[in-house]
C-alpha cells in the first residue's frame, strides 16, 4: 500500500458516515456549543441522577437519568441513557432505552438505537438505524384549528 492509499483510506476513516442534516454518527457530537449549560457525559464514565437544568446533553459513557426541559440531547456511538428524556432536539448514535419525547427532530444516526415509548415531532431515521417499541407522532394529536362559516 502507497502512501496516497493510507492518506485516502485514513481520510475516509474520519469522514462522518451521515448523510443528512448535517449529522455524523460513530461517536461524533453534533450538539452546538452551550453556554455553559451543557453536560458531558465522557466515555467510561457511568452517571445516574435527575437532569433539569441543562441546554445539551453529550452522551459518550452510560447514563440512567431523567431529563427534562433539555433543548439537544446527543448520544454518541457507544454511549447509552436509560430512563425518560424530554428534549427538542435528539441525535442519537448510541442507545437510548425508555421514554423519549421529542417536540422537534428525532435523528436515529445507523448505529442508533432507541427502545421503548418514543414521541416525535419529526422523525429521521437513517438505513441501519433502529427502532423498537412504541412510536407516537406527537404533531397529529394538535388540535386542528377551526374555521368559522
Amino acid at each position: 500500500m502507497d502512501i496516497k492509499d493510507k492518506n485516502e483510506l485514513l481520510d475516509n476513516l474520519t469522514k462522518p458516515k451521515s448523510s443528512f442534516a448535517g449529522g455524523m454518527s460513530k461517536g461524533h457530537s453534533v450538539m452546538p456549543k452551550a453556554d455553559g449549560k451543557q453536560l458531558i457525559v465522557g466515555k467510561n464514565i457511568k452517571l445516574s441522577g435527575a437532569i433539569d437544568v441543562c441546554e445539551s446533553l453529550v452522551v459518550e459513557g452510560t447514563l440512567e437519568a431523567n431529563l427534562s426541559g433539555a433543548k439537544y440531547l446527543d448520544i454518541v456511538y457507544g454511549g447509552s441513557f436509560t430512563g425518560n428524556a424530554e428534549v427538542e432536539e435528539a441525535h442519537i448514535s448510541g442507545l437510548f432505552d425508555g421514554e423519549l419525547t421529542v417536540t422537534g427532530i428525532l435523528y436515529v444516526y445507523e448505529t442508533g438505537m432507541v427502545k421503548g415509548k418514543i414521541n416525535y415531532a419529526n422523525l429521521i431515521v437513517e438505513k441501519g438505524g433502529v427502532l423498537k417499541g412504541t412510536l407516537k407522532n406527537i404533531d397529529t394529536e394538535k388540535p386542528k384549528a377551526s374555521t368559522a362559516e
